[in-house]
């Protein structure tokens, strides 16, 4: 039922349309005209401030619980000029660039499903078509969102690999800033009137138990700037670290230790910090008895494959949606090594991922 080359060109299609964040104007309208060749009156809603657009929205009657089928339109870097390439099962982008495959294994896949749904005319429930917008920076164009636009029973969010896999829980996530604050000095001829910032921050890092804390929490330092050049003690360093956790009273207490790490390391070395927290999304765990996962479970073994729930560290739209009170889990559309210059698209996880979708759309109308 699924048309495999239709599906395989649309993707290609969709990747060499250059979306990084807040810069997706073009693919939405790609999308907009595509919506529209389907007999649907898309429309644009929650432009984020920074942005080129707002998220794509498109609604489909039908009979029985509302459902909304969601993925993003942006990219992460190096996303320019991607050029796709077909060998052996796989798409790929040439290795300088990523290939786009998160999220637009998960944009080709909804439409090759609304194409199938209409040429077939096949019964279906109501549909929202939610192409977010600025996913990969923090999950903005979901975050701008009104909160109307999420009004539905429940909700599948493509934004995995395997398909046979089904996210039910995600954890919160906790972004860390903190800017140190020494003094500058002549680094040949008064060294010792001076107090690096580097050397307070790097002491403070060293300390602190990054990567994997335990099974449900880790953490990272990802960002350090600073200094001025070789012959200044730096007066300045800014850091840029997150914490995740499925159990918020482990993420308090590991931001809390991270916050007191870096005030007693800072002031050990004489210098000054200021640290600031905030919360990017929320939790979400959907319970295994919920109607939304034992249809997904039906769907994804009526492929042929075996179901599995999964536990994700990441964070995605299906956080804001959880949020926001929709039920939302996240389905496999075929996409490996996200975020790499080896990024590829798995065809046939692709042609089951829109399988496995028709087959949820089927079976919730029964």
């Amino acid at each position: 039922m699924i048309n495999k080359r239709r599906l395989i060109n649309t993707f290609k299609e969709l990747v060499k349309i250059d979306s990084l964040s807040f810069k997706e104007g073009k693919v939405v309208k790609y999308l907009a005209k595509e919506l529209r060749a389907l007999g649907l009156k898309p429309y644009l809603a929650g432009k984020p401030r920074a942005g080129e657009v707002g998220s794509l929205i498109a609604d489909l009657p039908g009979k029985g619980p509302k459902i909304v089928l969601n993925a993003h339109v942006d990219t992460v870097s190096p996303g320019k000029n991607i050029r796709p390439n077909e060998k052996k099962g796989y798409i790929c982008s040439d290795g300088k660039t990523i290939l786009g495959a998160d999220d637009k294994t998960g944009v080709a896949v909804i439409l090759e499903v609304l194409r199938v749904l209409k040429e077939k005319k096949l019964l279906h429930p109501p549909l929202r078509v939610i192409f977010t917008v600025a996913e990969e920076i923090g999950l903005v164009g979901a975050k701008c969102l009104p909160k109307r636009m999420l009004s539905a029973d429940f909700a599948i969010i493509l934004d995995h690999g395997k398909v046979d896999e089904i996210i039910y829980k995600a954890p919160t996530q906790v972004n860390i800033k903190a800017t140190i604050i020494g003094k500058a000095a002549h680094a040949g001829i008064r060294p010792e009137q001076g107090i690096s910032a580097i050397v307070a921050a790097s002491k403070a890092i060293a300390k602190m138990k990054l990567g994997r804390i335990d099974k449900e929490t880790t953490s990272n330092i990802g960002v350090i700037k600073g200094g001025k050049a070789t012959n200044i003690v730096p007066d300045e360093v800014k850091i840029r670290g997150e914490a995740r956790s499925h159990n918020l009273k482990k993420l308090k207490r590991y931001v809390d230790y991270i916050k007191r790490t870096l005030v007693n390391s800072c002031k050990q070395s004489r210098a000054k910090v200021k640290i600031e927290t905030k919360e990017v999304y929320q939790f979400f765990e959907i319970k295994k008895s919920s109607k939304i996962l034992k249809l997904a479970m039906a769907a994804v073994k009526k492929t042929g494959l075996k179901p599995k729930l999964k536990v994700t560290g990441g964070g995605s739209d299906a956080n804001i949606f959880n949020a926001a009170g929709l039920p939302t889990i996240i389905m496999g559309s075929g996409m490996h090594d996200v975020h790499t210059t080896a990024e590829t698209a798995n065809i046939n996880e692709m042609v089951k991922g829109a399988e496995a979708i028709l087959l949820f759309l089927k079976e919730a109308v029964l």
